[in-house]
């Protein structure tokens, strides 16, 4: 990779049946949430958790596109947590507020800390 090529998101999709867990690897940003946000929509109406143990940085777009997505699941009758986070995007997401909307209970343990 060199400097002028993006970084890229890679996102898993492990369906249990019950539950659909996305693994996300990669900067979540204005040029990457596009395609969270076209993982994400076919799953609306169903229990959806996100594993960003990999996600080393998130910004106000990631933000936004998390809660819009946490709110039409809500409507669809499904569901979507963050299991995991790294402490770079658990910073945000507290900063913002946004981690009693999108973590469980007293949220789930941060990732490794990323250099």
């Amino acid at each position: 990779m060199n400097a002028t090529t993006p970084p890229s998101l890679v996102i898993d999709v492990v369906d249990t049946g019950d539950t659909v867990l996305f693994r996300v690897r990669g900067e979540l940003d204005l040029r990457t949430g596009p395609r969270l946000d076209r993982a994400l929509t076919p799953f609306h109406a169903r229990r959806c958790e996100l594993d960003l143990t990999e996600v080393p940085f998130t910004d106000s777009t990631g933000v936004n596109l998390l809660v819009r997505h946490h709110r039409r699941a809500a409507h669809a009758g499904g569901s979507l947590r963050l299991v995991s986070v790294t402490r770079p995007v658990l910073r945000v997401l507290r900063l913002t507020g946004t981690d009693v909307l999108l973590l469980p209970g007293d949220g789930p343990p941060a990732g490794p800390a990323v250099p």
